[in-house]
């Protein structure tokens, strides 16, 4: 199932992909869940690509894990094959599995089942490009990326809206994500 989520994921193609958010160098940290045993073990970012035929998830960053905390330093803007076709780059933060390494760069399918041990079910980091690739009509005014700069943000789920599918996300900061447990995490439906 957790391949299903972090891999409802297609990027680049079309989006206007700008150095604006100042990203690099900032920092992404919070809680791991006790139960998760994760002291010294690796975080990493997973952002996950889902807008084109082919969903696929990306790696771009890494850190670690100390004393019940997690941070992620970027090294930089996040690429263009880790955000959506439309400008959003959404991901998802793991604690990888002892012993477990993963390159940068998009992942085989068999890696997300295998290899992580938590992940920040309810929380994500947010990319938006300056120039979103929208169709003409554009999109309903209560898109919930339009809630977010610039950039690098972070975000925490928030309900589908009545009679919608998709859960969503709300700005939240980046200093307070939650990784929980794997095999009982209840992870955002954003797509």
């Amino acid at each position: 199932m957790i391949s299903l989520v972090l891999l409802a994921l297609v990027g680049g193609a079309g989006c206007e992909h700008t150095k604006a958010g100042a990203t690099p160098g900032r920092v992404v940290s919070g809680s791991v869940d006790p139960t998760v045993q994760a002291e010294g073990l690796t975080a990493a970012i997973i952002w996950e690509v889902s807008s084109g035929s082919s969903d696929y998830a990306y790696k771009f960053g890494e850190g670690t894990v100390t004393q019940g905390r997690f941070s992620i330093t970027l090294p930089g803007d996040p690429p263009v094959e880790a955000i959506n076709s439309y400008g959003i780059g959404i991901a998802v933060v793991v604690v990888l599995a002892p012993g477990v390494t993963l390159p940068d760069g998009k992942l085989a399918l068999n890696i997300l089942e295998t290899d992580i041990v938590a992940i920040s079910a309810r929380n994500s980091v947010i990319w938006r490009a300056k120039t979103l690739d929208l169709p003409e009509s554009g999109p309903p005014p209560d898109w919930w990326p339009l809630q977010f700069p610039t950039g690098l943000a972070c975000g925490a789920c928030t309900p589908a809206p009545d009679g919608g599918s998709f859960d969503g996300f709300a700005p939240t900061s980046c200093d307070q994500l939650q990784i929980t447990v794997l095999d009982t995490a209840n992870v955002c439906n954003w797509t």
